[in-house]
C-alpha cells in the first residue's frame, strides 16, 4: 500500500506532455513510453484538438508531429510560440531534412526527432526540452525575487534587498513615508529612490535640510510668504509645501 502511494505521488510531481500525431499507432507509442517514464502524458489526432487540450490545460511540453492533415505540425509550434511561454516543443518527423530542422527550429521547436526514433532517443529529448523549461522558470523566478536596484544604489545581500523591497513598495503608494536612520545612512538617497522609481518621477524632486535653516526662517521657507509681511520680504514667495503640491 505504502509503496503504490509513493508511486502515485512521485508521477504527480512529474511534467505534463502532449502528443500531437495523426497516427494512433505512433501515438500510443509515444505514450506508453513516457508513461512508463513518469510522465503525465495527454494525446490528440491532430492540431485542433490539440490547441483545445492546450486552452484548457497547463502542458509542459508539446511533441508534434510535422505532417499531419489540414494544419502542419509547424502551425501548431508557431501557436504555442505565440500563445504559451511556458511550454516547450519538440517536433517528430518521418520526413527529416536539414533545412526542416532550421525551419522548425526558427519557428520556436526546442528539440527535432526523426523517426523512427528509439526509447532512448526519446527520453534524451525529452529531458533536454524538460530542463532548458526549468532553467528558464528558475531564472524567471529568480529576477521576480530579486528586487531591481534603484538607481544610486550599489550592493547586494539580503538586507539590501530587503530596502529595495521597500522602496518598490513605497514608490508605487500614495501614503506619506517617513524614512528614520542615523546621519549619512542614505536618507535622503532612499527618498530620491523612492520618488523616481514611482509614478511622480516626471515631477520634480524637493530636499530640504531643516537644520541648515535658521529656526526664524524656517517657517517662511516651508510656507512661503508674501512681500512685506516681515523684514527683508521684499516679494511674494512660495514655500517648499506649495513647491510640492504643485508636483
Amino acid at each position: 500500500m505504502t509503496q503504490k502511494k509513493s508511486n502515485k505521488n512521485h508521477a504527480a510531481e512529474k511534467e505534463c506532455i502532449l502528443a500531437v500525431d495523426d497516427s494512433l499507432d505512433a501515438l500510443e507509442i509515444v505514450r506508453r513510453n513516457l508513461t512508463s517514464g513518469g510522465y503525465r502524458v495527454v494525446t490528440a489526432c491532430g492540431v485542433a484538438e490539440a490547441i483545445e487540450i492546450l486552452r484548457v490545460e497547463p502542458i509542459d511540453l508539446v511533441i508534434t508531429d510535422l505532417k499531419m492533415p489540414k494544419t502542419s505540425g509547424m502551425d501548431l509550434v508557431r501557436h504555442v510560440r505565440e500563445n504559451f511561454n511556458d511550454t516547450e516543443v519538440m517536433m517528430i518527423t518521418g520526413y527529416a531534412t536539414i533545412e526542416g530542422a532550421v525551419e522548425a527550429m526558427k519557428t520556436g521547436a526546442e528539440e527535432y526527432l526523426s523517426k523512427p526514433f528509439t526509447d532512448d532517443e526519446l527520453f534524451t529529448a525529452v529531458k533536454r526540452a524538460l530542463d532548458k523549461l526549468h532553467n528558464r522558470r528558475i531564472a524567471k523566478s529568480r529576477a521576480v525575487a530579486t528586487p531591481r536596484t534603484p538607481r544610486g544604489f550599489i550592493g547586494e545581500s539580503g538586507a539590501m534587498d530587503g530596502v529595495y523591497r521597500a522602496i518598490a513598495k513605497a514608490s508605487n503608494s500614495r501614503a506619506t513615508v517617513l524614512i528614520s536612520g542615523e546621519s549619512g545612512t542614505g536618507k535622503e538617497l532612499v527618498a530620491r529612490a523612492i520618488h523616481y522609481s514611482g509614478p511622480r518621477a516626471a515631477a520634480p524632486f524637493i530636499a530640504v535640510n531643516c537644520g541648515g535653516i535658521p529656526e526664524n526662517l524656517l517657517e517662511s521657507e516651508m510656507f512661503g510668504h508674501i512681500k512685506g509681511a516681515s523684514t527683508g520680504a521684499i516679494e511674494t514667495r512660495a514655500g517648499f509645501l506649495e513647491f510640492s503640491s504643485r508636483s
